[in-house]
């Protein structure tokens, strides 16, 4: 890595919670839902795999030439998952996968996305994709380092030493949502840091301590920020939602240096999203609304 080379990069293939919403309205920040590519260290890592990452696997599918990656799931929701059906790398002999995520209602994460492909719901099951892949359950506390010159990461317990130049991701069950919590992640790398927060829903008062302390100081903090004040306090409290006030709240609990609004409401057109974006910015200026394709480093 030379000195002008960014530590991590963060691309937003997907920024919509629910389910996608294409159409004139969603242009400007996009409708298909929740997936990140991110690079560090010369590795790839995908937070999450809604409807974003289908673009992202025509760009990466190269037949005749390997790819590896560690992908990781938040939770087994369909808006966070049923783009791996139409992810076109999981169905190459030459594509090897890690992937990690939780143990919830539905069951563990290899549960959850072989019942997600399975016929009839879908025509290829997991196991027949091509991919080499390897699935492992990611829970509280835990973190999966990757390691230099290492060939593939290490999924770690709570009390594992950490050391310089590894990619680490490390796991925070927030209890509101699903039923059973969903996991937040924390990357890791040469000093910077990066927190995904989806799916959260704080205290409107006071935000999120528990994300707040897991956050803590970190370069970039992605927040769910799927409703505004009104709709939050008139019909969505306690449905694992939060709004952006309460993500400005925990990112000024956690000091971060920015904070990114994902997970957008898929009955918000432009218009309204960009209102929002600039209320946003009056309580936390160094903030942005997530597009899709908007690309971020952190240096």
């Amino acid at each position: 890595m030379t000195a002008s080379e960014p530590t991590i990069t963060i691309v937003f293939h997907g920024v919509r919670g629910s389910y996608p919403v294409p159409g004139p309205t969603t242009l400007v920040y996009g409708g298909n839902t929740t997936s990140q590519e991110i690079r560090v260290g010369g590795r790839l890592l995908i937070f999450d795999a809604g409807t974003g990452i289908i673009k992202l696997g025509q760009r990466l599918a190269r037949p005749k030439k390997p790819l590896e990656f560690a992908m990781f799931f938040s939770h087994n929701h369909h808006d966070h998952t049923s783009g791996l059906l139409y992810f076109k790398p999981a169905y190459l002999k030459t594509t090897k996968a890690y992937i990690y995520g939780p143990v919830d209602e539905g069951g563990d994460i290899l549960g959850a996305l072989s019942e997600l492909s399975n016929p009839p719901a879908h025509p290829v099951a997991l196991r027949n994709m091509g991919m080499n892949f390897t699935c492992d359950n990611f829970e509280n506390g835990m973190a999966v380092r990757w390691a230099p010159g290492k060939k593939a990461p290490e999924l770690l317990g709570k009390a594992a030493r950490l050391h310089a130049g590894d990619v680490v991701v490390k796991a925070l069950r927030n209890p509101k949502h699903p039923a059973e919590g969903v996991l937040n992640f924390r990357l890791e790398y040469r000093g910077r840091s990066y927190v995904y927060a989806t799916d959260v829903e704080g205290d409107a008062e006071n935000g999120d301590p528990l994300l707040a302390r897991f956050a803590n100081g970190a370069d970039l903090l992605a927040h769910d920020g799927q409703h505004d004040a009104h709709e939050y306090n008139e019909r969505r409290r306690g449905w694992g939602h939060s709004t952006p006030e309460m993500a400005v709240k925990t990112a000024r609990m956690a000091g971060v240096r920015k904070l990114a609004i994902i997970h957008h409401e898929p009955a918000y057109g432009d218009a309204k999203l960009a209102r929002m974006e600039r209320e946003t910015k009056k309580l936390f200026q160094n903030s942005f609304f997530a597009r899709e394709g908007r690309k971020v480093h952190i240096p």
